[in-house]
């Protein structure tokens, strides 16, 4: 058997909760060889041994991915949770779920039924579906920040589109922009993969990140937890600065506020600055601009116009 049907088993054992299209898929498939159930049944099991990796005994981290390093990449394969077809498919008859979505300048923080925390930035779209043996959200656009709730038989998927998340017991971010989706962690130990058909699992520790672009087979991977901090400062309603450019400074402001700062000459984009500031008082930020770079600033009530002063003609 090819490793091609390899393949195509873990992407159903990652598949979980199913509608009844892919239901309807995965009975086809596992009746076109009668040893696609075998399959489907060692990539389960192989998967259940990772979600114990995922959230271990105190005691027993390190071990877990020191001694054990090939279950970093145990699948391959992707999809979106557990299928548990050949025990008996679960679909969406017991779905407890949940739709938010935010508007400019909203932040929200949302409990969930299992004891989870979801915090949802600006602009942003998910959906929650919760049902007997899994905890599943759709990021459709945006951000939000994940305080996991530890359940070791109902792992935890966020589903962004071209990226899946996996986690059982942790903290993590996932930001689903046009240009991508970013999954940051900041407490804990979560499991990403590309959706679709090949690519391999990755697991990211805190403080690590991962970076997924349409097309790609695998993420780009790094680790900066002061960095992952910083970005994540919004949860507090707040913009972190260190050495960032005003451009993108009055990006940030621009997507929490309705009175839009305008910087006038482009050249002052590329000023440097540092400082922490409040996300809904764009004017304060502009006040700090003109007394710290020396620039005009002119208020209405739709802009906050920044210009370099002009110097007096003679």
């Amino acid at each position: 058997m090819s490793d091609r049907a390899e393949q195509t088993a873990a992407a159903w054992a990652l598949r979980h909760p199913l509608d009844p299209g892919r239901q309807h898929e995965l009975e086809a498939w596992l009746a076109s060889d009668p040893r696609h159930a075998g399959m489907l049944l060692r990539a389960m099991a192989a998967l259940s041994a990772l979600d114990t990796a995922l959230a271990p005994a105190p005691d027993d981290i390190a071990d877990a991915f020191e001694a054990r390093p090939a279950r970093r990449r145990m699948l391959i394969g992707i999809g979106g949770a557990i299928a548990a077809a050949a025990v008996g498919l679960i679909g969406w008859s017991s779905v407890t779920s949940e739709h938010v979505a935010t508007g400019r300048g909203e932040i929200r923080r949302l409990p969930l039924v299992d004891g989870s925390v979801a915090t949802i930035n600006t602009d942003s779209d998910l959906r929650v579906a919760f049902v007997s043996d899994s905890r599943r959200v759709v990021l459709g656009r945006g951000q939000a920040w994940f305080q996991v709730a530890k359940d070791r038989k109902r792992p935890f998927i966020v589903d962004a589109g071209i990226a899946q998340v996996r986690a059982v017991g942790t903290a993590f971010s996932v930001d689903r922009s046009e240009s991508g989706v970013q999954v940051t962690v900041t407490e804990g130990v979560v499991a990403v993969w590309p959706s679709g058909e090949s690519g391999a699992l990755t697991i990211l520790q805190a403080g690590q990140y991962a970076s997924f672009h349409a097309g790609g087979v695998s993420p780009e991977v790094g680790t900066a937890p002061v960095q992952i901090t910083r970005a994540l400062a919004w949860r507090n309603g707040e913009i972190s600065l260190e050495n960032d450019t005003l451009g993108h400074a009055v990006e940030q402001f621009n997507r929490y506020n309705r009175q839009q700062l305008v910087v006038v000459d482009p050249a002052l984009a590329h000023e440097r600055l540092i400082g922490l500031f409040q996300i809904d008082k764009p004017e304060d930020f502009a006040a700090t601009l003109a007394a710290s770079l020396g620039v005009s600033v002119t208020v209405s009530p739709d802009e906050i116009r920044i210009e370099r002063t002009k110097l007096p003609t003679h």
